[in-house]
């Protein structure tokens, strides 16, 4: 019976061994998929975990659950992908393939700016978004006991690095979780004193955006009282000042960082062919060039497409799972392979409680619609019906009730600044 293993857990690698394990006919191949962690985590809700708008649990889903019956689930870290005796090592054990499928993402990249590595806050994983909601939390609380002064003034400023969507839509919620609990439960803290920056190198605020899109969100972020620092750049960051490239600092306790990608670790040591980002370069059938017989797809692989690499979205590894499991079956019963052609649906990009700017199927949407066509699509790319029903009360008591403080933290939780 042909080995297929599939690395990685997230949208790309979870989607593939779902649709592939699910078209399998009885004996014709084992799924194995090997994941860091049991559960997807649906990271288009990160930044509402942050805000307090999302119970935590209810923007994942348990890779067993989900993938019972069709493929088995190795919880493990890969350390070594060994391409020509196919085999994969990992924390656990060594994982021969006959067929291998490669979706172990990104990870976030600092540009080797002095200290930023060490004193900033990612966004990437589930555990690193409970510890910036923690972070903040902290920052409230040493705050309320502090006298005024320069000290309190860096813990109440948070900084966010970068004004892509993940960066906007992270201010914006972190904008909203402030204005409610600041008011009704840290009296001792003025909302006047609580900042909010965004530092970005570029003219404009979600430059994929259309002009006006961009416009709309520089306009809603003032209004929430968010500082925009544009066409200004990080050169350094020690934990307690952020460097400017302009020669001036911003004192400033917390650093959330989402102004880049590196390949993983992984992917970097992989003898293979790669772009000039590190990531994997692919056929027309998302197969690793000069070898058949491995697949890549999400932020670890490079597809070009009418002269253009496609960039690291959800929507680009949901459609490009589809393709790998189908050639994945193909490959089995040597039927002819499917080509990999992207079709963008859209674009969305929350701005906080009730309003966003989208694009979808060519048309331009902004506030309240926009907002509702967020939610909504999420909400239907959301595995599972339990989740989709969790989620929605979640949603409809963050309507009525005020956003909670609870602070949960877990074993490692980092609290201060990386070792």
């Amino acid at each position: 019976m042909k080995r297929v293993v599939v690395l990685g857990g997230g949208f790309g690698g979870a989607f593939v061994a779902r649709r592939a394990g699910k078209a399998l006919r009885k004996n014709e191949a084992e799924i194995t998929l090997v994941a860091r962690d049991n559960y997807l985590f649906f990271t288009p809700f990160c930044t509402e975990i942050v805000g307090g708008a999302m119970e935590v649990r209810h923007a994942t889903a348990p890779l067993r659950e989900m993938l019972a019956g069709r493929a088995k689930v190795v919880e493990a870290a890969v350390t070594r992908i060994d391409l020509a005796a196919k085999l994969v090592e990992t924390t656990v054990g060594p994982v021969p393939y006959d067929t291998l499928v490669i979706a172990v993402g990104s990870v976030t990249g600092t540009f080797n700016l002095p200290g930023v590595a060490q004193h900033s806050w990612f966004m990437r994983t589930l555990p690193e978004a409970i510890a910036y909601r923690n972070r903040v939390i902290d920052c409230l609380e040493e705050a309320s006991r502090m006298p005024k002064g320069p000290d309190r003034v860096a813990r109440l400023t948070f900084a966010v690095a970068g004004a892509g969507p993940t960066g906007v839509e992270l201010a914006c919620d972190v904008s909203d979780f402030l204005d409610e609990i600041v008011k009704h439960q840290y009296p001792d803290v003025g909302r006047e004193e609580v900042k909010m920056l965004i530092v970005e190198g570029s003219e404009r605020v979600l430059g994929s955006l259309d002009e006006s899109l961009s416009a709309y969100a520089e306009k809603r972020m003032k209004r929430k009282k968010i500082e925009l620092r544009l066409k200004t750049r990080i050169a350094a960051y020690d934990g307690a000042a952020i460097s400017l490239n302009d020669g001036t600092s911003l004192p400033c306790h917390t650093l959330a960082w989402t102004a880049g990608l590196a390949p993983n670790p992984v992917v970097a040591e992989l003898d293979a062919p790669k772009d000039k980002g590190g990531k994997l370069e692919l056929d027309e059938h998302l197969r690793l060039k000069g070898n058949p017989d491995v697949f890549a797809l999400g932020d670890c692989a490079a597809f070009v497409q009418d002269g253009k690499t496609l960039g690291p979205e959800g929507q680009v590894a949901w459609q490009e799972a589809k393709v790998v499991a189908a050639n994945l079956i193909a490959g089995l019963r040597d039927r002819p392979l499917r080509k990999f052609r992207f079709k963008r649906l859209g674009r969305l990009v929350s701005l906080g409680r009730r309003y966003a700017v989208s694009e979808f199927f060519g048309m331009r949407f902004w506030g309240f619609p926009a907002w509702w066509l967020w939610r909504t699509t999420y909400l239907f790319k959301l595995p599972g019906l339990r989740n989709k029903l969790r989620v929605m009360l979640d949603w409809t008591l963050d309507l009525f009730f005020p956003r909670e403080t609870v602070r949960i933290r877990y074993s490692g939780e980092r609290t201060t600044k990386r070792d």
